[in-house]
């Protein structure tokens, strides 16, 4: 089941809104529904949930060629966990594998220091910054090298309802 817009307009809300101001931007939930709906048109979206209520999500997009852009990837704050993590790293590993994805990139505020690392502990590089933020970029190929994306890699191998997944993609867009 794909979340609703007010699912995401929720979590985001929750997520985004501190490090969007703190960065000197405003969040405007009406513009963000907005901005969701027309993102909503030309991205594939990954999510997970918990007794029916969503707790993560991915939301990628068709930048260039097999380059693919993070444009959202939020997790609620009670339910940053193991199993959730795996679990969504193994449904973007699936869409990876499906759509030919063989590269990412992501934008990241300065000041969500909790994205900023986990960027890095995967393996992203800067290739762009500015006062505001960060752009990271990287190869499928050396995602796939990091631990917790094959633990979700191979747990996903051996969930009846996937495929072998190649790589997931991570990230959250600012």
């Amino acid at each position: 089941m794909l979340p609703s817009i007010d699912e995401l307009l929720a979590l985001d809300a929750l997520t985004l809104r501190e490090h969007t101001e703190q960065a000197g931007d405003t969040f405007d939930v009406d513009e963000h529904r907005v901005q969701l709906r027309k993102s909503l048109e030309v991205s594939e979206v990954c999510s997970v949930r918990r007794e029916g209520k969503l707790v993560a999500y991915a939301m990628l997009r068709p930048h260039s060629g097999a380059c693919w852009f993070v444009g959202a990837f939020g997790t609620h704050p009670l339910y940053r966990t193991y199993a959730v993590m795996t679990e969504l790293l193994a449904k973007m590993a699936k869409l990876a594998s499906e759509q030919g994805i063989g590269e990412l990139k992501s934008h990241v505020y300065k000041t969500n220091r909790l994205s900023i690392a986990f960027h890095r502990k995967l393996g992203f590089q800067v290739t762009r910054e500015n006062d505001k933020g960060f752009e990271f970029f990287i190869a499928i190929r050396e995602l796939t090298t990091k631990p917790a994306v094959q633990r979700a890699t191979a747990r996903a191998a051996c969930s009846p309802e996937s495929g072998a997944p190649e790589a997931p993609a991570i990230l959250r867009k600012v």
